[in-house]
């Protein structure tokens, strides 16, 4: 069980998590009890695709890349996460592998709830599959809303709403800074560094955000959000 002070970073950490925070106050207090935490070095996988799924995990600080492998066996950086963020569920509800590869992208404390631990509290709380399911319910809206930018919107409406997006694991919701490069950025985007990097600078302009080495810092997350929020042309 995780000791008090650890809980206490556990409980405000994962309060930035939009599934986590309407969960109810019992299953909230539970998984946060039962939560074992490590540090994962730059680099290292924290599980493959296909893995079998032996818990539920998450990020206290630091942050991972999520990768699909496609079936010519390419393996495609689709996302990063940053703190709060929950991950690893998928597999609890479709046949227990992992659908996805997670690396860490720097020093980082994962948040991991054993499998015995998630049975356990079953028992308790047999609606846990339901959370669950709401929660891949979740990232499954989250994906069909990335392909419906991808489809619809300009490439400064999508980088604006992706950046907007990670002011809430970083920054509550409000400024943040994003250890992220430019390159790495566009790849997750789908987009030539050279578009990003116009974009990026208009953005900067604006006095919406500020590059840096090796990271973004987003200074207001509002003004992104209209921007993504623009019809498209």
């Amino acid at each position: 069980m995780a000791p008090a002070p650890l809980q206490d970073r556990l409980a405000a950490t994962l309060a930035r998590n939009a599934w986590f925070s309407k969960r109810p106050a019992a299953l909230k207090s539970r998984l946060i009890a039962l939560a074992q935490v490590s540090t994962a070095e730059a680099g290292h996988w924290i599980y493959d695709t296909g893995d079998e799924a032996e818990g539920l995990y998450g990020l206290l600080s630091g942050s991972v890349t999520s990768h699909v492998v496609l079936d010519n066996g390419e393996s495609v950086p689709v996302s990063i996460s940053g703190p709060g963020t929950i991950f690893g569920y998928a597999a609890q509800v479709l046949g227990g592998r992992r659908v996805t590869t997670v690396i860490a992208r720097e020093r980082s404390e994962i948040i991991f709830v054993p499998q015995h631990a998630i049975s356990a509290i079953v028992q308790e709380m047999p609606s846990l599959w339901l959370h669950f399911a709401e929660l891949a319910t979740e990232q499954l809206v989250w994906a069909l809303r990335g392909y419906a930018e991808l489809m619809h919107l300009s490439p400064r409406a999508r980088i604006a709403s992706r950046l907007h997006g990670y002011s809430f694991p970083w920054g509550g919701g409000g400024p943040a800074t994003v250890p992220i490069r430019q390159e790495e950025f566009a790849e997750l985007m789908g987009l030539s560094r050279k578009t990003v990097n116009i974009v990026l600078r208009e953005l900067e302009e604006k006095k919406l955000i500020e590059t840096g080495y090796r990271s973004i810092r987003i200074l207001d997350p509002a003004g992104l959000h209209r921007i993504a929020m623009e019809p498209a042309q």
